[in-house]
């Protein structure tokens, strides 16, 4: 989610019973492309494309010996869990080593539970961290934020809510004030 700026409901159902194709992600939207070295995901329906009018494509580029490559760790997991195209994307094995669909409450969880192991407190952070996270990460690479706008398929400019400054970017903007005042009133000039 952080990567791609979707929604959970896009990626997982509320439960098991609740899939729906359409909606949520399956096997077949999700798919790599060697060449690009990358992963294509085709969303059909979103909050802001309710009536399929269009697809709203993505894709996530890899990065060959990282250890958070999205692209292996995509490959790694398809060999885990082998599923039909048209079955949920995110399955885990439950206890009876059935695969099964990942839900709200599984997602959850698991944010959760990573967020404890770093160290932070896991009542501060849900599923939808990740979307929020990925905004700012994405607006504080300094990339213009139409592509920002453009990843989350946000129709509105509330995105830009989500981001928070850091001490990097503060120092950035008093950086770039002071050399405009400096330009304007040179060091001897009157």
């Amino acid at each position: 989610m952080y990567a791609l700026r979707v929604y959970r409901s896009n990626l997982v159902p509320g439960s098991s019973v609740l899939f729906e194709g359409r909606k949520h992600l399956r096997r077949c939207d999700v798919v790599f492309v060697p060449e690009l070295y990358a992963l294509r995901l085709t969303l059909r329906e979103t909050k802001t494309l309710q009536f399929r009018e269009r697809e709203h494509v993505i894709f996530v580029t890899g990065s060959k010996g990282a250890p958070l490559d999205p692209v292996r760790l995509y490959q790694d997991y398809v060999a885990a869990h082998p599923a039909a195209p048209a079955d949920p994307f995110f399955m885990f094995r439950g206890a009876d080593g059935v695969l099964q669909p990942l839900t709200f409450d599984g997602l959850a969880s698991g944010v959760k539970e990573l967020v404890a192991l770093l160290g932070l407190d896991p009542s501060q952070y849900a599923s939808h961290s990740l979307r929020r996270g990925g905004a700012s990460g994405a607006l504080a690479s300094g990339l213009a934020p139409f592509f920002t706008r453009f990843q989350g398929d946000w129709k509105s400019e509330c995105y830009l809510r989500y981001y928070t400054l850091g001490l990097r970017d503060m120092l950035r903007i008093s950086a770039a004030m002071l050399s405009q005042v400096n330009r304007a009133w040179p060091a001897g000039g009157s």
